[in-house]
């Protein structure tokens, strides 16, 4: 009768060490906040109508910002996209979403600069109340920051 408990309690042990020991606490990983976003912006599907100016543009890996530097981009509610250079030139375009929301396409020419983000289909990586984040294949990115 020994030799049965003891073949019965045997297995018993194991399986319970067994459970113990594969059971481990869940790991927490911090949460990494993208640095081209503040902790409280709001996420949106379509950008927030109105003034925004280029925070980041990425060009094939080269810091291009500066390119931008006292342009103005005012995204109208209707897809309609003004543009005001360093200058006061004002070019007119557009903006789209596609039906996901997940493709933006700028159409927009009047200079060297503004080439660069005319007719790309740029993946939105997000949108808030604040910024838009747009990257084309590759490196290339652009944030618009609201001002």
């Amino acid at each position: 009768m020994k030799t049965i408990a003891k073949l019965v309690a045997l297995p018993l042990v194991l399986v319970s060490i067994f459970l113990v020991t594969s059971c481990t606490k869940d790991q927490v990983l911090p949460i990494v906040q993208d640095q081209d976003f503040g902790i409280d912006e709001i996420d949106l599907k379509q950008p927030n109508p109105g003034t925004y100016s280029i925070f980041k543009f990425t060009d094939t890996g080269d810091d291009k910002t500066s390119l931008f530097t006292g342009y103005t981009f005012e995204f109208q509610a209707t897809g309609a996209l003004v543009v005001t250079t360093n200058t006061g030139t004002i070019f007119n375009g557009s903006w789209d979403l596609n039906t996901a929301e997940t493709v933006m396409t700028v159409n927009i020419a009047g200079n060297a600069a503004l080439d660069n983000l005319d007719d790309d289909n740029w993946t939105v990586v997000r949108i808030t109340n604040q910024t838009i984040k747009i990257k084309a294949n590759g490196p290339d990115v652009v944030v618009w920051k609201k001002i």
